[in-house]
């Protein structure tokens, strides 16, 4: 039975509501050259700006809707509702007329314009059913992908990827310009709503770790636990080096050691010889394969070459030549102390005396100058993707000591070329650094969007804006990568200035702001961010470790597979670089395409949102 004191209630909250969004329509020109989306954006503000939960309940209990998926068509929902609710009170309905002269959008109308957005940045054909739902799937390059004439890219685009990035952070506007060449060759065999985008990112002012003193002390070879490939070279030019990994494909690249060419010469497969390290413990390594130039060797245990190290092999003895110098090992425990300076010094150790007393403590430099005058005393640092986290206890002009809050029960070594990040500081800074303008130059003869990497305003939209249109170009995309505090605050700036634009969207980038808004917020986050995107048909890019396991491994976590599969409510998942990145891609395509078979989001609480 119909409960007409409820139903009287909703009708007035709901009449009120209008009122409240017609307002919201005098804000904005006619003339916006994307007006229908501006306005919506308004009105999700309007709606969002009280606390509509108790509505959302008495609507639910009416059986009617409860306003929880309205965010893309706000006055649309809300006359749908004002409607049927008139209905059931047997008053007049909304005319034609009444409703034409709101100018709001319908639901098909705003589904449509959704799908629109997004088809100009990430391509495909686009779709109006209210079922339909799809997300592209962008992947980072790599700078090995040009070699054997671009192999791995044309293997990635025939598993399915629609978008490219080009990270200019790394590699050359040689290497960039290739990449996009083979995209190009790959595109001209494609319909035009089938062709691959090119994203290209633009670094920001990404705060970073300097460089960390050399010093001479042993190279690390071997592991106690299993045994491990070694590479051994003859010749003054090769430097014996350690096990690393390559940055780009995140291999391991066996460690190397230099030996004297008649030692060299007395080696052959499946025979071995004796390594004696600077402490005398010994090793042995075993012939495996003989190259065109070096040997592969099997060591079987951890050994610590320097030049008293020595090699047996018979009746043959051998040195070790060109020892690599090593990055002072900075292990940082909780409770340490670390000077963060923005002069130009070399990283390096804490320092003691001969009895153990500290004499110095442990210093790095950061890259960003001038950073010191915005940092307060007891403010959070973290570095390394917040592998390491401190507390500033202390600071002067150039410099500023911290606390380690934060660290592994083992230490953590602090490294070169780590991300700093200072979330209780606003760092006025521009987005667009000297750097990304001149590369931006480099990459909009072949791009389709560009990235503001710490965007924070609406200011830092228009500066790309400006450049583009400056240059001609302002037919590419504008991608605002959402990463600080301040960018969350300002996100309604941020997108009514992107809605200026003719093609944007918004990447969340999950990892430098979980850092910044600390983890255990990221996901409600997250969702305001999906929200608000959704109310200006605003195509979001869920990014950061979207299975980044199974990109490393070829085996996902359980978590992340759930991360993905959240990841299908955005119009595009990206996936970084990584070993096995066609298999990650086929596993994304089928978690995404489950996803859009059966998923409906739930209802959601319309409190007053408070984030910006």
């Amino acid at each position: 039975m119909l409960d007409k004191k409820l139903m009287e209630s909703a009708w007035q909250e709901i009449d009120s509501i209008r009122d409240e969004l017609l307002r919201a329509r005098d804000e904005i020109e006619p003339d916006h050259p994307r007006y229908k989306s501006l306005l919506n954006f308004k009105q999700y503000l309007t709606l969002r700006s009280k606390d509509r939960t108790k509505l959302q309940e008495t609507l639910s209990l009416l059986s009617l809707s409860s306003l929880g998926r309205s965010y893309a068509h706000v006055a649309g929902s809300i006359d749908t509702l004002y409607d049927q609710i008139c209905s059931s009170l047997c008053r007049d309905e909304l005319s034609a007329e009444e409703m034409a002269s709101f100018h709001h959008l319908t639901i098909p109308e705003a589904i449509g314009l959704s799908f629109k957005n997004s088809k100009a940045l990430f391509g495909g054909k686009v779709s109006k059913k209210l079922s339909k739902q799809s997300t592209a799937i962008m992947l980072t390059l790599p700078s090995h992908s040009v070699d054997n004439k671009g192999e791995l890219i044309h293997n990635l685009a025939d598993s399915g990827i629609n978008v490219f990035r080009i990270n200019t952070a790394h590699d050359s506007q040689a290497i960039w310009k290739a990449m996009a060449d083979v995209i190009a060759t790959i595109n001209e065999q494609r319909e035009e709503n089938n062709k691959i985008k090119i994203f290209a990112d633009l670094a920001g002012p990404k705060i970073r770790t300097g460089k960390i003193r050399r010093l001479d002390l042993p190279v690390v070879i071997g592991s106690n636990k299993y045994e491990k490939d070694v590479h051994i070279f003859s010749g003054k030019m090769i430097t014996t080096r350690a096990e690393t990994i390559d940055p780009q494909t995140r291999k391991k690249i066996p460690a190397r050691i230099a030996v004297g060419k008649k030692f060299f010469k007395k080696l052959h497969k499946e025979s071995s010889f004796r390594v004696v390290d600077s402490n005398k413990k010994k090793a042995l390594i075993t012939i495996s394969e003989i190259h065109d130039g070096y040997i592969t060797g099997v060591i079987n245990k951890r050994v610590y070459l320097n030049e008293s190290a020595k090699l047996r092999h018979n009746h043959h003895q051998g040195s070790i030549l060109n020892i690599e110098k090593q990055i002072d090992p900075i292990r940082l425990f909780k409770g340490d102390l670390l000077v963060i300076t923005e002069r130009d010094m070399e990283g390096r150790s804490v320092l003691f005396d001969e009895n153990k007393n500290v004499l110095k403590s442990a210093l790095i430099s950061c890259s960003f100058h001038g950073i010191i005058s915005y940092i307060k005393i007891g403010a959070q640092v973290f570095i390394d993707d917040g592998k390491i986290g401190l507390k500033v206890i202390d600071k002067s002009d150039h410099s500023i000591i911290c606390k380690v809050t934060f660290a592994k029960v083992n230490g953590k070594l602090l490294k070169e070329e780590k991300g700093i990040n200072f979330p209780d500081t606003y760092i006025k800074t521009a987005a667009l650094t000297k750097r990304d303008r001149e590369n931006m130059l480099a990459v909009i003869g072949f791009a389709d969007h560009l990235s503001i990497s710490f965007c924070q305003n609406a200011k830092d939209v228009r500066d790309l804006q400006k450049l583009l249109t400056q240059n001609g170009c302002d037919d590419i995309g504008i991608i605002a990568k959402i990463e600080t505090k301040q960018a969350i605050a300002n996100m309604p700036e941020i997108l009514e200035q992107l809605l200026a634009c003719k093609k944007s969207g918004v990447m969340i980038a999950r990892g430098d702001l979980a850092i910044e808004v600390g983890f255990k917020n990221m996901g409600s986050i997250q969702e305001a961010l999906l929200d608000i995107c959704s109310a200006a048909h605003m195509p979001v890019i869920w990014a950061t470790q979207v299975l980044e396991n199974q990109m490393k491994t070829n085996l996902p976590s359980r978590a992340e597979v759930t991360d993905a599969a959240m990841g299908g409510r955005a119009e595009c998942v990206m996936l970084n670089k990584g070993a096995f990145a066609t298999d990650t891609i086929g596993i994304l395509k089928h978690i995404l395409h489950d996803m859009h078979s059966i998923f409906k989001k739930n209802r959601q609480l319309l409190k007053k949102e408070v984030l910006w």
